[in-house]
């Protein structure tokens, strides 16, 4: 389930970041191919802006608030505020209130 269909008070864990940030390709995840296909040889598997904010796979994620463009994100003691574009690009799993 997309992120960004969570509601206030859902809770749920990503499972997947896809799209590659700065690269100019969206709605994949990293692979070997599309590292070797855009030069991404220095680094194992590039971080996505959102893996850079801290949300990568295996963290537990609360809605906080979700309207509009902006969804409001609880992870770990920190507040993180994305788009409904980079939340669609994030999946969740195992969500409850």
């Amino acid at each position: 389930m997309s992120l960004e269909l969570l509601t206030p008070g859902e809770r749920g864990e990503i499972t997947e970041v896809r799209h590659c940030g700065g690269c100019g390709c969206h709605g994949h995840s990293h692979s070997h191919d599309h590292e070797q296909n855009h030069g991404h040889y220095k680094q194992k598997a590039n971080a996505t802006r959102a893996e850079e904010m801290g949300l990568r796979v295996g963290k537990m994620v609360k809605v906080l608030k979700n309207d509009g463009n902006l969804l409001l994100l609880l992870v770990d003691e920190a507040r993180i505020a994305i788009d409904r574009r980079m939340a669609r690009s994030i999946n969740v799993k195992g969500v409850t209130a």
